[in-house]
């Protein structure tokens, strides 16, 4: 309420203005406007806080000001909705990966800062300590304060022009947010104390339609809608289609339409008209001069129904039990998202237990990462590894006998997908460097308990994108055990082998990196 107020007042005295210097009987002119995407990510931080949700309720922008006086501004996200938006957004899903919190226009000018509130933060961790039958969840009692932030300044500023796109990055700092974690031994609570930490940069276009302003891998959602283009269509894009995120959200998530090019990869289907509402995807797209989005490759997954308890489970792997050739028969996952949201079926951060059978099917997303042509199967996970798992749910109950067992939430897989991930650890040593200094490997230890120190040896190739890093050989010459960030397909090797001309000892974790970024 109190920013509706807040909002009606600036409006007022705006139009105020206007009609003074202008005269009341006069219309007002029409504002020029510019398309504005709002990006938000994370840099990774605490290697155990695996959830960390917030609602994002006001994002608003505002021009120079002037005596005190702002001069210019937008309207708040949601500014037509009778109740406050409430975008959820988990920053333990965003770990060096980019999404959309927000697609709308604004009024041409420049921008100088931003407001920003959050409401109803979340932080959990992963706690093997705690034992069973209660799950390894640790729910801290988080406060984080401020919550309402008001003019941050935008730098360098944003400028929207008339009939133009433009991008604002919100890049959240997980690592520095954190300021205290108290354990009280008596009560076995945990106290965390935090402080947003975040900044507001634009994002500038640059090259030709096909660069724009660059990517955003792995965005995860539904189809909403599918508009297919009639016959002899010479259009720059070959049909669209609506992508709903952030599902979680109580209200309002964004919902961005993807356009297809001539070289959109298609897997699941091979013609737009195949795509049905309710399928879950997994999209690599970039954002082109125009502010398009457009797809470099479509994986259709799954088609989910809530009616029948058909969801997609997304998460990490807590543990695993395996047959005597080393496959999975169960494994836990962490319920960090849940498509679509339905709390009353499995409840996000809670602890399902993953049924495999013999027709369960195994598949990878991101295709063009794997590079090494790794195969994906059940003997493939193991702890740690983020999955989507898909299939019909059984809610937990207690069994009718007197004594008996309490048995948790299940879910019967139909299909399985290793999913592209961020693996925050320590450089161990180099193991090859090739002659342009990106293909290679180098070994990494994950520090995430939930790894349970299984070594990683992570591949590189002539595509992967160095951050903070020159190439491969610069990593000999850092300090010891420089902090790394790999993003990447990860896949468990029960067995010792030889992968793209690197020996790989049994029991290690392979990933295949796409990104290699160094924390400063």
């Amino acid at each position: 309420m109190l920013k509706r107020i807040a909002t009606t007042a600036l409006l007022a005295v705006l139009a105020g203005g206007l009609l003074t210097s202008c005269g009341g009987s006069k219309a007002k002119p029409t504002v020029p406007t510019g398309s504005l995407t709002t990006l938000v990510s994370d840099l990774p931080g605490v290697c155990d806080a695996v959830s960390f949700p917030f609602n994002v309720t006001d994002i608003s922008l505002t021009g120079a000001s002037v005596n005190g006086q702002t001069i210019g501004g937008t309207t708040p996200i949601n500014a037509t909705s009778p109740t406050e938006p409430e975008i959820r957004v988990n920053l333990g899903c965003l770990r060096d990966f980019t999404t959309v919190l927000n697609v709308n226009t604004a009024n041409a000018g420049t921008y100088y800062y931003a407001q920003l509130w959050l409401s109803e933060p979340e932080l959990t961790f992963y706690d093997p300590t705690i034992l069973p039958p209660n799950p390894p969840i640790n729910n801290a009692v988080l406060t984080m304060s401020p919550l309402r932030f008001t003019l941050i300044p935008i730098s360098p500023p944003l400028i929207v022009d008339s009939g133009h796109a433009s991008v604002l990055h919100l890049d959240f700092d997980m690592a520095h947010m954190i300021q205290s974690i108290t354990l009280d031994p008596s009560t076995e609570r945990t106290d965390v104390t935090a402080t947003p930490e975040f900044t507001f940069t634009p994002i500038t276009a640059s090259g030709s339609q096909g660069q724009g302003f660059g990517e955003v891998d792995d965005l995860v959602g539904f189809v909403r809608s599918v508009t297919n283009v009639p016959p002899g269509y010479n259009g720059l894009y070959n049909g669209s289609f609506a992508l709903q995120l952030l599902s979680n959200s109580i209200s309002d998530a964004p919902n961005i339409p993807i356009n297809l090019s001539g070289s959109t990869q298609l897997y699941g289907f091979s013609q737009l008209n195949q795509l049905v509402t309710d399928s879950f995807l997994e999209v690599d797209a970039y954002i082109d001069v125009g502010g398009n989005f457009v797809a470099t490759s479509v994986e259709d997954e799954y088609v989910e129904d809530p009616n029948t308890n058909t969801l997609g489970i997304v998460g990490p792997v807590t543990s695993v039990t395996r047959d005597s050739s080393g496959n999975v028969t169960t494994f836990n996952i962490w319920a960090r998202d849940v498509e679509p949201n339905d709390a009353f079926v499995v409840a996000l951060d809670t602890i399902p237990e993953v049924l495999v059978a013999p027709s369960t099917i195994y598949q990878f997303s991101s295709r063009n990462v794997n590079f090494a042509n790794l195969p994906f199967g059940p003997a493939n996970i193991t702890v740690g590894l983020e999955l989507v798992v898909h299939g019909v749910v059984t809610p937990p109950k207690l069994t009718s006998s007197p004594g008996s067992p309490y048995i948790p939430t299940q879910v019967n897989a139909a299909k399985i997908y290793d999913k592209l991930q961020s693996i925050q650890g320590s450089f161990g040593a180099l193991v090859q460097v090739g002659g342009d200094d990106k293909t290679g490997a180098f070994t990494m230890t994950p520090c995430p308990i939930m790894f349970q120190g299984t070594p990683a040896m992570v591949l590189t190739n002539n595509q992967t994108v160095f951050v903070n890093l020159v190439g491969l050989s610069s990593l000999s010459g850092l300090p010891s055990q420089p902090t790394l960030i790999v993003k990447g397909l990860p896949f468990y090797e029960g067995q010792a082998q030889t992968i793209n001309g690197v020996p790989v000892p049994a029991g290690a974790l392979v990933i295949l990196a796409k990104q290699v970024h160094q924390l400063q």
